[in-house]
């Protein structure tokens, strides 16, 4: 995973308004329309997925079951996360509060 660290220009950004649930997410997975998945730092220790699709502009975000954008507590969580997820060579880069 590349770190790179967060413009402020990109802190006071909202957040992306293209969300996607975990099986839609899964089903582009498997189609290869995912270019990127970025692991955003959203308060310390706390991460999100912004998956970029191919056809979609800007990023997307990845809801958890209430309908809100999911949250990870640790990157261990959020790497064994994505495994499942069956990201296969997908580029996944990690911006970090800064």
């Amino acid at each position: 995973m590349a770190t790179t660290a967060r413009h402020k220009s990109q802190q006071n950004q909202d957040p992306p308004a293209n969300p996607l649930t975990q099986l839609e997410l899964i089903e582009l997975l498997h189609k290869r329309a995912v270019n990127e998945l970025v692991i955003v730092e959203v308060e310390p220790a706390r991460y999100q997925v912004h998956p970029i699709v191919a056809w979609r502009i800007g990023r997307s975000v990845l809801l958890g079951s209430a309908g809100q954008p999911r949250t990870f507590r640790s990157l261990d969580t959020l790497a064994t996360h994505l495994k499942t997820l069956g990201t296969g060579r997908t580029v996944v880069r990690l911006e970090l509060l800064g």
